[in-house]
């Protein structure tokens, strides 16, 4: 009986001990969307670098944390030498570059761009999978979810409310320099439709990206703007249209809902800090209509 136990305890121990020796893969990550996912699951340690735009402040949401780590160029000439396990990367990295790679049989893993919370989630499962980091993914997806669970319910307790009131389905749209706006095939329109507003695009057929112009958006009307500016505190004449008399005179008088550019370029988990602010808005114009 004593040979039995032993024989077991040492079995158990010796998985744990190789489990806990088990060498995580060593990441080198040239893409801004794929820096941020990779310093969100990846222990420290696996890091050998990231892209130059990693601690751009306008763009990456993780910028600080950036910081902390190495910066590649997303040339051969730079990840190379550092001898990564795997490199990182989205769908605009240099045609050259990835051909170098692969002949120096270096694997590279390209992640597609996500334009919905589900793609999202689709981007922190595989880059989990490939840092074997699953449990950190599924940890931090499963937080995400009980929160976008709340949205919906506030969302449905405010169609309730707008049913019996008879007020109708608020209108927004994204209007940034130059009248560049989104359709539901976007990341912000993902987040529009989430948190219950209607977006104005959509009347003018636009799917994923287009632009409105100054006539459209004073035919359509929307009760709130949505801006998002690559850098605050420059100017921008494209960036004035929210402000143009013509939107004035007409009467239109739209809440401006500002999102912070580095939330709204990567899809990242701060996607449901997005949400969350739009349906906050959409409850204060809904509370003063009401």
């Amino acid at each position: 009986m004593r040979q039995v136990f032993f024989a077991t305890f040492l079995s158990l121990f010796i998985s744990v001990e190789a489990v806990a020796s088990e060498k995580l893969p060593r990441v080198v990550s040239i893409n801004l969307c794929a820096d941020q996912l990779v310093m969100l699951l990846a222990d420290p340690s696996q890091i050998l670098a990231l892209s130059r735009l990693s601690r751009d402040e306008a763009g990456s949401r993780l910028h600080k944390e950036a910081m902390q780590h190495p910066q590649v160029q997303p040339v051969a000439e730079d990840i190379v030498p550092l001898a990564p396990d795997v490199i990182v990367t989205g769908p605009y990295t240099s045609r050259y570059t990835l051909s170098l790679l692969d002949e120096l049989n270096l694997p590279v893993e390209s992640l597609e761009i996500a334009e919905s919370v589900e793609a999202m989630f689709g981007n922190m499962r595989r880059v989990g999978q490939l840092l074997h980091r699953q449990t950190q993914a599924e940890r931090q997806i499963a937080a995400l979810e009980k929160r976008l669970a709340l949205v919906d319910e506030r969302v449905r307790a405010l169609n309730r409310q707008r049913e019996d009131t008879g007020v109708d389905v608020p209108r927004a749209a994204v209007y940034d320099a130059n009248g560049y706006t989104v359709g539901p095939g976007s990341l912000r329109g993902e987040a529009m439709r989430r948190a219950g507003w209607h977006n104005v695009a959509t009347d003018m057929g636009v799917e994923s990206y287009g632009v409105l112009q100054l006539e459209d958006m004073i035919r359509l009307a929307p009760q709130a703007l949505i801006e998002s500016p690559y850098s605050k505190g420059t100017y921008s004449r494209g960036q004035m249209l929210a402000e143009h008399p013509a939107l004035r005179k007409s009467g239109l008088d739209p809440m401006i809902i500002a999102l912070p550019s580095n939330e709204t370029i990567c899809a990242g988990p701060w996607l449901v800090d997005v949400i969350e602010r739009l349906l906050v808005a959409r409850e204060r114009l809904q509370a003063s209509a009401s």
